[in-house]
Order: C-alpha cells, then sequence, then structure tokens
C-alpha cells in the first residue's frame, strides 16, 4: 500500500475553492482533486471509507469540450498566458510547488503577498533601469525576458490563490514562518498529563460502615 499524501490543510482549501469557483471549470478541478486526495487519507486511516466513486474528476482544460462560454473564456486566457509568458508561467509553476513543499515544516501557510509584491517590484525595477538601444534584440527581445523574469514570482503568487491559501490562516502575511517547537519539560508533562501518583492500590476498598 502506497502512503497516504501529506495533508497541507486539503480540506480548509477545497471548501475556499468551492465556495469560490464559480463558474471557473479549472477552479472545480482542482476542488475535485483536492476531494480525491482527502478521501484517500481517509482510506488509509479509516474503516468506514468514502464512496469510490465521488474520485471522478474533469479532465484537464486542453482535454475538454469548449462548448461553455466560460470554457471558452478559461481556454482563451489561458491561450494568451501561455504566449506571452511561456517562461515565466513554467518558472511561477515551478516556484509554487518548491514552496508548498516547505509547508508545514518550515512555512505555516502558503506567501501569497510576498510572491505577488515581489512580481509587481521587480517589473517596475525592470521598467525604471530599460533603456533599449535601436536594435530589434534591445526592443523586443530583452522586453520579452524581463518580463518572464517578473512573472515568476507573480505566477507563484497567482496559483496561491488559485490553490485556496487564502484560507489558511498567515498566507496574506510576508513570510509566515512555522513557529519552532518549543522543548517539553517536566512541569509542562505535569501540567498536561497531571502529577505522577505513586501511592499503590489498598488491599481492601474502603466504604462506609453506613453503606448497604
Amino acid at each position: 500500500m502506497t502512503a497516504p499524501p501529506v495533508d497541507r490543510f486539503d480540506e480548509m482549501r477545497r471548501a475556499w475553492i468551492a465556495a469560490h469557483q464559480g463558474y471557473s471549470t479549472i477552479q472545480r478541478r482542482r476542488a475535485e482533486l483536492l476531494g480525491r486526495r482527502i478521501r484517500a487519507r481517509q482510506r488509509a486511516i479509516a474503516t468506514a471509507v468514502p464512496d469510490p466513486h465521488d474520485d471522478t474528476v474533469i479532465p484537464p482544460l486542453w482535454l475538454r469540450a469548449a462548448k461553455s462560454p466560460a470554457s471558452q473564456v478559461e481556454l482563451l486566457a489561458v491561450t494568451v498566458i501561455a504566449f506571452v509568458v511561456p517562461l515565466g508561467w513554467i518558472g511561477g509553476r515551478l516556484l509554487e510547488a518548491v514552496v508548498t513543499q516547505l509547508i508545514p515544516n518550515r512555512l505555516r501557510a502558503f506567501p501569497i503577498a510576498a510572491l505577488l509584491w515581489s512580481g509587481a517590484l521587480l517589473g517596475l525595477l525592470i521598467v525604471l533601469i530599460y533603456h533599449p538601444a535601436p536594435t530589434f534584440g534591445q526592443v523586443v527581445l530583452t522586453p520579452w525576458l524581463c518580463l518572464q523574469l517578473a512573472a515568476v514570482p507573480s505566477v507563484a503568487g497567482v496559483y496561491g490563490l488559485a490553490e485556496g491559501w487564502l484560507a489558511v490562516p498567515g498566507s496574506n502575511q510576508w513570510w509566515p514562518l512555522t513557529p519552532p517547537k518549543q522543548p517539553l519539560t517536566a512541569e509542562d508533562a505535569a501540567t498536561i498529563l497531571g502529577g505522577y501518583d505513586i501511592t499503590g492500590p489498598a488491599l481492601l476498598d474502603v466504604r462506609r460502615l453506613n453503606d448497604g
């Protein structure tokens, strides 16, 4: 048997995505994937397992029949982004995966604010220091590459929003580090578990004489 997937606040994120997905089939698929992961974890630890028929997930965007207006709008938006910032999209996806692996051991939430502000500041810095020369590479290629660089943290932050990390407290902070674990002292253990009673059991149960 394979080990159950790591719980990275899946239930909270799934509920948030389901409540905010609207007409987006992309977000519906994300909620279904998180639900499948939650049920797989429940089957590994519980006897009364969820219905496996609930694990059906709609196919990815490029395999769906874009018949509804919502699907057509999503397909158009994804196509435009893929043509405008392909390298930034790939880099942002990889950055999002790396940051997610740090939760909950190093980070207690997804740093959405840090990533989005980093992308905005990086884009502003590129605009301020960029002075193109009258060549094709400086006029077209250099701005395109700079756009890919600024898109990496921005795409990672948008993925954090899409994955429902706003439901986890601390995701709107700059860098939500996980507090270090404090050592458990003997006094703390006594407070939690109670004092250690060294009195042994009596030979005879004590009972009042006037009891029936």
